[in-house]
């Protein structure tokens, strides 16, 4: 077995085994504010779950294991890629995504999304249709030392925790990047 495979397969692991304890939390969450009544601290509670479980959702399609020939449905592509837009920082349109994606596609995506959130630092948009990523911002974080060994279909000299889906998306093909006057392009 190939070591991106085992990592893949541990990526789903983590993210399977994650899903059920969220949920229960939220169970728990929701059992409360029936007894007690709504309150700011478990709408609180309630809210870092939900954003949980998204990026959980987000990070098993990145990360966990592509079939290659398994589609995802639309509904779950959108739902992982808008948890994105959690924390209010970014904005995500998939309104071009109204079809089942093939599941490398998904992971593709995914990837090429969350390499986009690194450069939208500052905020901003993110476009996904089902060949390209854009994000938009008028002030891009560019760090040469993860965008050009992408380009060059390579990891980053440096591996990092944080910027692991730049190595991941090299891995899985070639991509293109297109370079504009706010925004930068991914297209996979």
């Amino acid at each position: 077995m190939a070591d991106d495979d085992l990592a893949a397969i541990v990526g789903s692991r983590l993210c399977h085994d994650l899903v059920s304890p969220l949920g229960a939390i939220g169970n728990g969450v929701e059992l409360l504010s029936m007894i007690q009544g709504a309150s700011d601290e478990l709408t609180l509670v309630e809210d870092a779950v939900r954003v949980a479980q998204a990026r959980v959702k987000l990070f098993r399609l990145a990360f966990g294991r592509a079939h290659e020939m398994q589609d995802i449905r639309a509904s779950e592509v959108i739902e992982a890629l808008t948890s994105l837009s959690s924390g209010g920082r970014l904005s995500v349109n998939t309104a071009a995504i109204t079809q089942p994606l093939p599941r490398i596609c998904a992971k593709r995506l995914t990837l090429a999304a969350l390499c986009l959130e690194n450069a939208l630092a500052y905020g901003g948009e993110i476009t996904v249709t089902p060949d390209r990523v854009t994000g938009n911002s008028p002030r891009l974080k560019i760090d040469p030392d993860l965008w050009e060994p992408l380009v060059a279909g390579q990891s980053p000299a440096e591996m990092r925790s944080d910027t692991v889906q730049f190595a991941l998306l090299a891995s899985t093909g070639p991509v293109t990047i297109e370079d504009g006057a706010e925004g930068l392009t991914i297209r996979v």
